[in-house]
């Protein structure tokens, strides 16, 4: 988050600003339980649909180079979701 403040990209700085002034006001835990959800409700369907896809590939001996595409980057999302603090 002092990553965020620190650099000047607009969008970014400016959600985290709004988020610290919501908390200030006390409607700061209802946004961060709904961004908490809606997070984990991406990272299931992410989970899900490695899942699906390595299935795919057990069935079918190998995976299409689409699906490899598509699994990388599932991965990449649930990991980068999995690690936020």
């Amino acid at each position: 988050m002092a990553l965020l403040l620190m650099l000047k990209i607009g969008p970014l700085r400016e959600l985290v600003m709004r988020g610290i002034d919501q908390m200030k006001m006390g409607k700061g835990p209802a946004t961060v339980k709904t961004i908490a959800c809606t997070m984990s409700v991406i990272f299931a369907s992410s989970f899900t649909s490695i899942l699906k896809i390595q299935n795919k590939g057990v069935k079918l001996g190998a995976l299409t180079p689409m699906d490899q595409v598509l699994w990388r980057t599932h991965l990449l999302e649930a990991s980068l979701i999995g690690t936020l603090p």
